[in-house]
């Protein structure tokens, strides 16, 4: 085996960064001859691009042990992909870092495990996906160098949170019970065919998942526009406050509101003076009490980890007053993602985790702060999401229809309504799709609406009212912007046990 031995990081980064702009195809063509030289297999689907670039680039055979890609230089070589959406530069997926290996990791030293053995020391070599562009045309776009050491202080102490919380899970027989959703940045992510096929790791306890360590694509989003693309500087969620190694992150969320539970609305804007009256008011006391300069979901740790912030006012019967509703959504765009898992709505309604923050009128009347409770959707609701997902893209592909109605305006004055045929409240019981902006529009483009690709059918009444015959009637061309919604009837099971009596 001819492996081209590469002594140290410096060698192996001036290498990769020689392989920015040179197209897949010839790449591909390298490492067929270097593999038929060597008698190796060359590899089908997931991971073909990685083994593409270690044996045709770096002519080193790819390798599946514990310890880094180039050993010599210490260095673990990973390849991945950016693309570029209506929410700007996003990681395509999740880094898979190594399997986890339930029997022989050492699960009492950090820095002396496989995971860090392996992966201290990463060369990421980026490339951009652009759906409808055959892959032999994609080419790396950008080199990364990363230590984990070297990472801001906050990522350090989370990420080993993260696998010391995986360490706990197998020690304690419980790997079956892991799941990617109870960790911030570093995951156990399953691997293979949906990751049902069970593994054997100790005979006390039950079968486990077989899992790989990865950074979450959130992470990886996050990382990608800081380090690659210089984003603007960071802003913390309780940026005074050391994390502890003892405690969950979720965990200080929570006793951080634990002491203002029960406050009047009224008592707490009088000390957190700094916000927007209106509808955003109560987003801007949760941002004061957590000390953050910006929103939360515009925090540091929020985007790494995927949480969202969503304030819930409830009535005297525990339901909600609002649905819950999430970004207007891009009707090209939407029809462009290529699986569910790739979808603006997974990542934003499945595979976000969410601080709720509930509101209600205590026995006075008076809007309090009741409880917050740390929520993601539960595994068996995924699939009512991922049918008003498939049934929006229906509607968009085969036709928008905009059925006339009449309604009345504030004074009471007959106007015509247009009903659009997405998927209402009552098509499942956990979400739906509708408009966000408080003025409808469909004559013109402007903030409250978007110009269709393919023109809506208007179907008006059959009889006009006196009064409404020389109103204009749409074309067709334009309508209100949209987004996804979970019912509030829903969220009201969600949170009923934890609403308090106050």
């Amino acid at each position: 085996m001819d492996n081209k031995e590469y002594k140290n990081p410096e060698e192996v980064k001036k290498r990769a960064e020689e392989a920015i702009g040179c197209p897949f195809k010839e790449v591909f063509e390298l490492a067929k001859k270097f593999q038929e030289k060597n008698g190796l297999k060359e590899k089908h689907g997931k991971g073909d691009i990685g083994q593409a670039y270690e044996e045709g680039w770096f002519n080193y055979a790819c390798n599946k042990d514990a310890e880094p890609d180039f050993k010599e230089a210490d260095i673990e070589l990973k390849v991945t992909a950016f693309l570029k959406n209506s929410r700007g530069y996003r990681a395509k997926e999740r880094l898979s870092l190594g399997k986890i290996n339930y029997k022989d990791e050492n699960w009492n030293e950090y820095e002396e495990s496989r995971f860090w053995t392996k992966n201290h020391h990463l060369l990421i070599m980026y490339y951009q996906y652009i759906k409808g562009i055959n892959r032999e045309n994609f080419s790396i776009q950008k080199v990364d160098e990363i230590l984990l050491n070297e990472l801001p202080e906050r990522d350090r102490s989370i990420i080993q949170h993260d696998w010391e919380k995986i360490a706990r899970y197998v020690k304690e027989g419980r790997a079956h019970e892991l799941t990617e959703r109870d960790f911030m940045y570093l995951s156990p992510a399953t691997k293979g065919s949906g990751g049902n096929k069970k593994v054997k790791y100790d005979d006390r306890y039950p079968k486990a998942k077989p899992r790989a360590y990865s950074f979450k694509k959130s992470y990886m989003t996050k990382l990608f526009n800081e380090r690659m693309l210089d984003e603007d500087e960071k802003s913390y969620v309780l940026p005074d406050i050391v994390l502890s190694k003892e405690k969950e992150f979720d965990d200080i969320l929570l006793e951080t509101l634990q002491k203002y539970l029960g406050r009047t609305v009224e008592s707490l804007k009088k000390e957190f003076p700094d916000y927007r009256n209106g509808y955003s008011h109560k987003h801007g006391i949760i941002k004061q009490i957590y000390k953050s300069n910006c929103d939360l979901e515009k925090t540091d740790e929020f985007q790494k980890a995927n949480y969202k912030l969503r304030t819930i006012t409830v009535n005297k019967n525990g339901m909600p007053l609002e649905d819950m509703s999430f970004s207007t959504f891009d009707f090209e765009e939407l029809l462009k993602e290529k699986t569910w898992k790739d979808s603006i709505v997974y990542d934003e309604m499945i595979d976000s985790k969410f601080l709720l923050v509930i509101f209600s009128k205590n026995s006075e009347g008076k809007e309090i702060l009741n409880n917050a409770m740390m929520w993601y959707i539960p595994k068996k609701d995924e699939s009512k999401v991922k049918e008003v997902w498939e049934e929006t893209r229906k509607v968009i592909k085969n036709g928008i229809r905009l059925q006339q109605k009449i309604s009345h305006d504030r004074k009471g004055r007959a106007i015509f309504a247009y009903e659009n045929n997405f998927p209402k409240s009552n098509f499942n019981k956990v979400a739906h799709v509708r408009n966000k902006a408080r003025e409808s529009e469909y004559f013109c483009e402007n903030s409250n609406s978007v110009k269709l690709k393919k023109p809506a059918k208007v179907i008006v009444l059959k009889e006009i009212p006196e009064e409404l015959k020389d109103v204009p009637v749409p074309t067709g061309e334009y309508m209100t912007k949209q987004c996804f919604w979970f019912n509030k009837k829903y969220i009201k099971q969600q949170i009923k046990d934890f609403i308090k009596s106050y």
